[in-house]
């Protein structure tokens, strides 16, 4: 994984009140900051400056290259929108996708995957307590993630849910016998492509191939 790096915002300002909290949740953002230079660094910069004196924070900015951790996992942030004592607000996390136009959004969101796995491994929570944003407040976010941008929000929980069990970057055994699941069969072509898209569209990898064949 991407190293994460520590850049605290300061303690008991505005950004980061100090409340203290055991995460349930963790809620997913896209920043909606689309500036040249706003990446995770930059977004961990923020909130120990002029941010610091807001009442708007998260906890990780993750960008293409680097996972910036900006308040402490056991410190509530104000990110969810759904009030000073909201679940949001008082028991999630809060991971921020950077949308710089230098940053890959492919390989930010994945870093955002593998460490919203690793948070789900460190406190115990489960992938149906992984959300989004909207799911507090209503709001448009993670909007690029919603709109399926670099992909739908429940390939962003299969992606998560690979990390969490080691899908990616785990070795495959040299020797010994290889299983598949079958969902179906289909006579016609055009409607095993069709059942397979309806699979992709949950986060369901799939292939098709001819029997036999």
């Amino acid at each position: 994984m991407t190293e994460i790096k520590e850049m605290l915002a300061p303690a008991f300002s505005a950004a980061r009140p100090g409340y203290t909290m055991v995460p349930g949740y963790i809620t997913i953002h896209n920043t909606a900051n689309t500036n040249r230079g706003a990446g995770a660094v930059s977004h961990g910069k923020y909130l120990s400056g002029a941010g610091a004196k807001k009442a708007v924070s998260y906890h990780y900015a993750v960008d293409d290259s680097a996972i910036v951790h900006i308040i402490p996992d056991s410190e509530n942030a104000w990110h969810a929108g759904d009030g000073a004592n909201g679940k949001g607000n008082r028991r999630s996390l809060a991971i921020e996708i950077c949308e710089n136009p230098e940053s890959d959004l492919l390989r930010a969101t994945d870093n955002a995957a593998e460490l919203t796995a690793k948070l789900m491994r460190d406190w115990n929570i489960p992938l149906s307590n992984v959300v989004q944003h909207n799911h507090w407040s209503g709001k448009d976010c993670p909007h690029r993630l919603r709109i399926g941008e670099p992909y739908s929000w429940n390939t962003f929980l299969a992606r998560v849910q690979s990390f969490y069990g080691g899908g990616q970057g785990a070795a495959e055994p040299e020797e010994g016998p290889l299983y598949t699941v079958q969902t179906g069969a289909f006579r016609s072509r055009e409607n095993a492509r069709d059942y397979a898209d309806d699979l992709k569209e949950k986060g369901i990898e799939t292939f098709v191939v001819q029997k036999g064949a």
